[in-house]
């Protein structure tokens, strides 16, 4: 009876292995629906491909026949250039592509099939794709290693179908998508390892998908978006994370002056381009003067109020001209956090708290907020 048990458990051993195993380290490419159809016959038992795997060719019309790939090690390149395939259906068990994976071709409707993969080491990009209207298809792609590139796909209109990602560890780049009118589907990223270019995007009216995200690393780039009329979305972003900022021929682009923008234009880390957008953020002054002035363009802060003496060190001291009331006081640091509130109860706030540096001191009133620029010494 014992024997009679450890030869089961063997067996069973040996089928899992059978039928999980790493194969095909120089990578593989499919160019018939023939390959594809014979993989498993081929190859039995080969479910993690260790290098690269591409599928391109004529005649392809389904990827069935790769239905027990779990994971890639190398790159994925899969085009639907001169075949039928409409999406990828057949690699619904695939959870991981250690490299690269890109998507060309114009012909893909949807991304179903890749629902389980959950990481990419690689960037992810997707070129050349008139047919694809979201991202549907990558409901569980958590992480990209690499960068997340878009670029030339016209039928894009949003980027529902990877709510789950929350990280990329390169650039963001987002180039020449005509259709896209919003980015939708990122609200669950926080951080970029990369530059954030968002760029040639005729129909992209709102960042707003971007809310969450408060860290990138390198040049904050919006440029040649016509239609698009606000930053919002960007606020989060910590400004100790640009190395250079860009905002350019956006022809519609009026309000630039979201918390990010605002304190990289305060203490920046590099190069400042602010030119060619709508009038509001047409120049770095303009932009400047509304970060200054927050909740209404009508009113000349330096006849409201004034606060000295600015540099500071232990004490400043806030003088009302005219009528307005200032209720509150916030100073915030160069990262946008809140280091200091107060109410105005009479004309003296204490600063010796804060250490040397330069901040940001916000006035509100019952309807409006009033931000300067505020030494410590």
């Amino acid at each position: 009876m014992k024997k009679l048990a450890l030869l089961i458990i063997f067996t069973l051993f040996f089928q899992i292995i059978a039928f999980s195993q790493t194969c095909l380290p120089d990578g593989i490419s499919f160019t018939t629906q023939t390959q594809i159809d014979s993989f498993q016959i081929n190859y039995p038992g080969c479910t993690e491909i260790e290098g690269n795997m591409e599928i391109h060719g004529d005649y392809l019309s389904n990827l069935n026949g790769l239905s027990i790939l779990t994971s890639i090690g190398g790159d994925f390149g899969v085009s639907c250039y001169g075949n039928t395939l409409t999406n990828l259906t057949g690699l619904d068990a695939l959870t991981t592509i250690g490299g690269d994976l890109v998507i060309t071709g114009g012909c893909f409707t949807s991304l179903t099939g890749l629902n389980a993969l959950t990481f990419i080491g690689g960037d992810f990009v997707i070129i050349y794709q008139g047919s694809l209207t979201d991202l549907t298809g990558l409901n569980s792609l958590t992480s990209i290693g690499g960068d997340f590139h878009i670029g030339g796909a016209q039928g894009l209109i949003n980027l529902i179908g990877v709510e789950s990602l929350t990280s990329i560890g390169g650039h963001l780049k987002i180039v020449g998508t005509h259709n896209l009118n919003s980015l939708t589907g990122l609200e669950s990223l926080t951080s970029v390892g990369g530059p954030l270019l968002i760029v040639g995007n005729g129909s992209l009216t709102s960042l707003l998908g971007l809310v969450n995200m408060t860290a990138i690393a390198g040049r904050l780039y919006i440029g040649w978006n016509s239609v698009l009329t606000s930053l919002t979305g960007l606020e989060n972003i910590d400004p100790t994370t640009i190395d250079s900022l860009f905002i350019g021929v956006n022809d519609s682009l009026s309000t630039c002056e979201v918390q990010s923008v605002c304190y990289y234009l305060t203490a920046p880390n590099g190069t400042i381009e602010i030119s060619d957008n709508a009038s509001g953020c047409n120049s770095q002054a303009e932009v400047e003067e509304a970060c200054l002035i927050i909740g209404s363009s009508d009113i000349d802060v330096g006849t409201e109020y004034s606060i000295y003496p600015n540099p500071a060190i232990k004490e400043i001291f806030i003088t009302r001209i005219n009528k307005i009331h200032v209720k509150d006081v916030n100073i915030y640091n160069q990262i946008g956090q809140l280091v200091l509130h107060k109410e105005l109860i009479n004309n003296s706030i204490d600063v010796s708290s804060l250490k040397q540096g330069i901040y940001v001191i916000e006035l509100v009133t019952n309807d409006l907020k009033f931000r300067e620029k505020l030494i410590i010494k």
